[in-house]
C-alpha cells in the first residue's frame, strides 16, 4: 500500500512516500528516519494512496531552534527521501533569520 507521510516541520510540510503492507492506524508508530508517532491518516482515492500525518518529537523541535542546525536537519531529511514543501521559501526565510543573527538583533521565531 502506497502512503505519503507527512510532518509539518517549521509551518512547511515535509512528505515522504513509502509502500506498507497496510496503512498505519491512528496512534502506531511508522518507521521513517526514525520511529514516528501518526496522529492522523486520511485515504486519497485520487491518488491511490492514504495521507499519514505525523507528530514532530523533541528531535524535530530542537532542529528548528537553531537556523543553521534547521536547514542542515532540512538537507539530511532530503537525502533520506524527504520532499519539502515550499522549500524554497523556507530556506528564505531561514536565511533571513541567519542574516539578522549575524547582526546585532535579536532573532524572533517568526
Amino acid at each position: 500500500m502506497r502512503v505519503r507521510l507527512i510532518l509539518e516541520n517549521g509551518g512547511h510540510a515535509i512528505t515522504k512516500r513509502l509502500h506498507l503492507a497496510e496503512a498505519p492506524a491512528v496512534g502506531s508508530f511508522v518507521l521513517a528516519d526514525r520511529e514516528r508517532y501518526v496522529v492522523s491518516v486520511e485515504r486519497v482515492a485520487e491518488r491511490g494512496e492514504f495521507d499519514v500525518y505525523l507528530r514532530e518529537d523533541g528531535d524535530d523541535l530542537s532542529m528548528q531552534v537553531i537556523p543553521e542546525t534547521h536547514l542542515a536537519h532540512i538537507e539530511l531529511m532530503k537525502e533520506d527521501g524527504w520532499e519539502v514543501d515550499e522549500e524554497d521559501e523556507l530556506k528564505a526565510w531561514l536565511e533571513d533569520r541567519l542574516r539578522r543573527q549575524d547582526g546585532d538583533e535579536p532573532v524572533g521565531q517568526n
